[in-house]
């Protein structure tokens, strides 16, 4: 195991800000993660466990123990004629095991193709796009503890998924480091193409005989065309959760503005709002102050141009959640981890 002082933080976050770690602990391997809580007491000190850095935004230097989950392995571990479990490390690019699985010819996981981020990140905000998400297709979540340094494996059903949430960002946040996750996939020729215009898409590229690739391949044209490569301009994806709201408060919403966007729910009596129509509704969209701005092509990204810092990105997010309160009596949550100069306790995994 190995500790790095006063560690450059900037080119391990996608927004591209500059912060610096007081000390830096890449984890590469189990034996790193067993030194590692042998080494340092975590309820003692100040940590945050770092997963792509794709849903942080660092508003100052880190006071602390920033910790790199960076384990990468991908194996197949049990495999029939319709089914399939697929192990993956904390460390593995998401899009990485997206693809090694649509290559394979499984199907499931397709409609999660491009989401940025680690493996280890997306149990925790139970990731998900065009119609799918993290909990469809879990199969159990592998982790250690912090206190102790045991293995504790998690059932889909044990993880209190919903909405860009799990037990690891609520009752459970901050007590166990993930290192795998299992995934249920399938061979049948089932697929989600309703959602966010993929049935266009993949009529607009000549598919007439649907495989996991092609949805994978469309979702992938989709999200290019809407959202900035984080290489060429800092972003987070989507910086806000869509809201949830009561259906009297939508119905009211939709007389005043009838073009307002929302979505059903699997839960009596709300709505859930486009956060990205609530942010161009009030002024937003395309908007850049110096550094930082709103993604002229979806308002639901906030950017960094470059020579800003966090804290001008949080100012921004700040002007946004407040326009939106008074127009439209909603609050905006962020979606993105907002991780100060100084965090009281243990941090999450992002």
């Amino acid at each position: 195991m190995q500790i790095l002082h006063h560690h450059n933080l900037q080119p391990l976050n996608s927004f591209g800000v500059p912060a610096w770690a007081e000390h830096y602990i890449p984890l590469y391997t189990i034996k790193d993660i067993a030194d590692f809580l042998a080494t340092i007491k975590v309820s003692n000190h100040n940590l945050f466990i770092l997963g792509g850095g794709n849903n942080t935004l660092f508003v100052g230097d880190f006071y602390g123990y920033i910790v790199h989950v960076l384990l990468r392995n991908i194996e197949v571990i049990e495999e029939t004629s319709s089914k399939v479990l697929v192990k993956a490390a904390a460390g593995v690019n998401w899009h990485e095991l997206v693809l090694f699985c649509v290559e394979k010819g499984y199907g499931g996981i397709e409609n999660l193709s491009l989401i940025p981020g680690t493996v280890g990140a997306a149990p925790l905000q139970n990731i998900g796009a065009y119609g799918v998400e993290l909990q469809d297709i879990i199969h159990s979540v592998e982790t250690i503890e912090l206190c102790s340094g045991k293995k504790r494996s998690f059932s889909a059903a044990s993880c209190a998924f919903g909405y860009r949430t799990s037990i690891f960002k609520t009752t459970l946040r901050n007590q166990y480091l993930i290192t795998d996750i299992v995934i249920t996939l399938h061979k049948e020729k089932k697929f989600c193409i309703t959602y966010g215009g993929i049935a266009e898409k993949l009529a607009a590229m000549g598919v007439k005989n649907l495989s996991f690739k092609a949805v994978s391949e469309a979702i992938i044209a989709l999200r290019k065309e809407k959202l900035p490569d984080p290489a060429i301009l800092g972003n987070a994806g989507s910086f806000f959760q869509n809201p949830w709201v009561p259906d009297n408060h939508y119905q009211l919403l939709k007389q005043a503005y009838p073009s307002l966007i929302a979505f059903p729910t699997h839960h009596q009596g709300l709505t859930k709002i486009s956060a990205a129509w609530l942010i161009e509704e009030a002024g937003f969209k395309g908007l850049r102050t110096a550094h930082v701005g709103v993604y002229d092509l979806h308002a639901l990204v906030l950017v960094h141009y470059g020579g800003g810092t966090g804290k001008e990105i949080l100012d921004l997010a700040h002007r946004i959640q407040q326009k939106v309160a008074d127009m439209f009596n909603i609050k905006l949550i962020p979606e993105v981890g907002i991780i100060g100069s100084h965090i009281p306790s243990t941090t999450a995994f992002f």
